[in-house]
């Protein structure tokens, strides 16, 4: 027999009047027990087990009155209860089977947890060192543009500028999305393959871009 089973032997009338409960079968209304109200028509209740006190929005159904009124557990609830019906509850039994296989599964899904957290951490670190590096490159760049003399030197500066220039924004674009993206989608971002994290970042189907050294 089943926590519901146990619980529909005991009449509602009976239950209330064995928590304390004021009963009026005619009007199903009383005060409620849980907050002390005063109106005499907060608490409702019905024959079929459910009640609900209208001041302070509890509610539920016999096991959870019990559970409320007597402040117990679940299975302490089911022995009042079947006390009250006159069968003694026992609780269903767990193999050790079940316990350890149940203890894996918990163990596997906190590893899985940590490993995706390293990883998110790892890509921050790696991002903003690497939008650091570009920007320290791009200043180093912008003063020889300024200091040089030499037009082959300013040229060669324009052009390590222009290859530097997509890696920067890059790293300034991915470092943002590691910073800002909600923890769901943090979770699809370490788990997903190096390719596919542009897509997340950009939207488009082009492969990571690396900080080449300038």
């Amino acid at each position: 027999m089943n926590a519901r089973e146990i619980a529909t032997l005991v009449p509602m009338v009976r239950l209330l009047v064995a928590l304390g409960i004021e009963t009026n079968e005619r009007t199903r209304r009383c005060t409620c027990i849980l907050h002390g109200g005063s109106n005499r028509s907060a608490f409702a209740w019905t024959v079929e087990g459910l009640w609900k006190c209208h001041s302070c929005g509890a509610g539920g159904d016999r096991i959870a009155l019990v559970r409320a009124v007597r402040i117990c557990s679940f299975r302490k609830a089911l022995e009042f209860l079947g006390h009250l019906a006159g069968i003694q509850y026992l609780p269903p039994r767990v193999c050790l089977r079940e316990i350890e296989r149940a203890r894996i599964i918990r163990e596997r899904a906190e590893n899985a947890a940590w490993r995706v957290r390293d990883e998110v951490l790892r890509l921050r670190s790696f991002y903003r060192d690497g939008l650091h590096r570009a920007e320290r490159l791009m200043a180093r760049l912008g003063e020889a543009l300024l200091h040089s003399d030499k037009e082959v030197e300013r040229d060669g500066a324009w052009e390590r500028i222009a290859r530097l220039a997509p890696a920067q924004t890059f790293f300034l674009a991915a470092y943002g999305f590691v910073c800002r993206a909600s923890s769901t989608t943090l979770v699809r971002f370490a788990l997903a393959l190096p390719e596919q994290r542009r897509t997340l970042i950009f939207g488009d189907d082009n492969g990571d871009t690396q900080l080449q050294a300038a």
